[in-house]
């Protein structure tokens, strides 16, 4: 799973450019309501790093931003990853960040990847937007436990399929959603079901 397919595009984003004030910069971040924004070269290709709000709004207080621009309040200048890299790189990178800037082949800014982003992707693993119940279903973590999940829902539609606890050496959390329309007596079977097979249904939800 690739970057540029999970991304806010460069349409969409706001930005401020190098020699843009800080004032300018502040203004901007007061009519959006954003607490940090790229920074582009003039040109509007190379993303030069972030600038927060409350280091303009430190440096207003204290000795005020008429004859600074953006280049001298810079930070994160690395805070960027490529589009065509694996998705799942982002969730090591962008942990203290409010968002990275995606760049493309040619090294110029495209987008940004912001942790709504990421969130989106989390929430269709889940089967969020599908509805549905959600089963999680508790089991020993050995070979062949998702094959044999399969077997027994084989019959019915699965809108998602997530992991947790992965590692552990004695239980593992397997989180389902079925799509299919169930009344409460088709879903107690299904329980039943999979319990008699030495998985465990802890919770269900249904969304």
């Amino acid at each position: 799973m690739r970057v540029k397919y999970h991304f806010l595009p460069k349409q969409q984003v706001t930005f401020c450019k190098i020699n843009d004030s800080g004032e300018e910069a502040l203004h901007i971040m007061n009519e959006t309501g954003f607490r940090a924004i790229p920074v582009l070269a003039e040109d509007e290709k190379k993303f030069m790093g972030i600038i927060y709000k409350v280091d303009l709004l430190e440096k207003k207080c204290n000795s005020g931003l008429e004859k600074l621009s953006t280049e001298h309040m810079l930070e994160d200048s690395s805070a960027f990853i490529f589009e065509k890299d694996s998705f799942f790189r982002a969730f090591y990178v962008i942990r203290r960040l409010p968002f990275l800037a995606v760049l493309n082949d040619y090294n110029e800014f495209v987008g940004i990847l912001t942790h709504s982003n990421i969130f989106d992707v989390i929430e269709d693993s889940f089967g969020m937007r599908t509805g549905g119940y959600i089963l999680t279903i508790a089991t020993q973590d050995c070979k062949g436990t998702i094959k044999e999940l399969g077997t027994l829902l084989k019959a019915f539609n699965i809108g998602g399929l997530f992991t947790l606890d992965n590692g552990d050496q004695y239980i593992r959390r397997v989180i389902v959603n079925i799509t299919d329309e169930l009344n409460e007596k088709k879903i107690k079977k299904l329980i039943e079901k999979i319990e008699r097979k030495g998985f465990r249904v802890s919770h269900v939800d249904y969304i």
